[in-house]
């Protein structure tokens, strides 16, 4: 063995990579995206809590419902670009071209959209909430009132998996599909079908079980219940089938990128 050979490195460029993804979301973009975030989630939640009286949903169970619509609705309308855009653009076939891992180009797409959903659309409306909601003044008992720390906590982890879950699958489409309408059409296709939750099994094995069903009537969700109400987590399996979702996601994403031709 050569004195001076470099020993070779886990997911080279993967450094490289992400610093232009994140370079891609400095500026003006991420200060329109925490705009955009912050009128639809924290907006929408400071609005309706003071000003719909005969909604049986407020407060933090609000906040959650809100997550639920806009967070896949937005993981899906940003990481449908990350190789469909790239294609169209010609920059795609250039990029592999350079000595770039392909896996270290999909994780670099995968963790720079989801850092950039999670960032303004999650942490920063987390805390506003946090801040915002106790000091409404509860209406008909409903769950404005401060919930434990720990416990809101375990709740915007969970959000930020329901980021990376959605994203992964967009972008795990696009190397599927050449086009948006397919990507994001069976992205929302699977959204649907985890706010329904038809089966017991589907609840029990996917993040359905903790946030899916109405938006109105008497029940909160069991997201809710954990949070306000200090229930268990249940079914808790939900998270973990949720994580091992992302990460096959994730790996079926770079093994399709991985044998296609350019």
């Amino acid at each position: 063995m050569r004195a001076d050979r470099q020993p070779a490195r886990f997911l080279p460029a993967l450094g490289g990579l992400l610093r232009g993804e994140f370079t891609r979301w400095s500026g003006w973009r991420i200060l329109l995206h925490t705009a955009v975030w912050t009128l639809l989630v924290s907006g929408t939640l400071w609005y309706v809590t003071t000003n719909v009286r005969d909604a049986s949903w407020r407060g933090f169970d609000l906040l959650i419902h809100i997550w639920w619509m806009v967070l896949p609705l937005g993981s899906i309308a940003i990481a449908q670009n990350a190789l469909i855009e790239e294609r169209q653009e010609g920059t795609l076939s250039w990029i592999v071209s350079k000595p770039v891992s392909r896996p270290a180009f999909i994780i670099s797409k995968i963790v720079s959209d989801s850092v950039g959903i999670i960032l303004p659309a999650v942490v920063l409306q987390a805390a506003i909430a946090w801040w915002m909601l106790p000091a409404l003044d509860p209406k008909a008992g409903l769950p404005i009132r401060e919930p434990e720390l720990t416990r809101y906590l375990v709740v915007v982890g969970i959000e930020m998996c329901i980021v990376v879950l959605f994203v992964t699958l967009t972008v795990c489409l696009g190397t599927i599909f050449r086009s948006r309408g397919p990507v994001a059409g069976i992205a929302l296709a699977v959204w649907v079908l985890l706010w329904t939750s038809p089966s017991e099994t589907l609840e029990r094995t996917s993040i359905s079980g903790l946030v899916g069903g109405e938006l109105s009537g008497a029940s909160f969700k069991p997201l809710t219940e954990y949070l306000v109400f200090e229930q268990p987590l249940d079914p808790a399996s939900g998270v973990f089938w949720t994580i091992v979702a992302a990460a096959v996601l994730t790996l079926s994403a770079i093994g399709m990128f991985g044998r296609e031709q350019f």
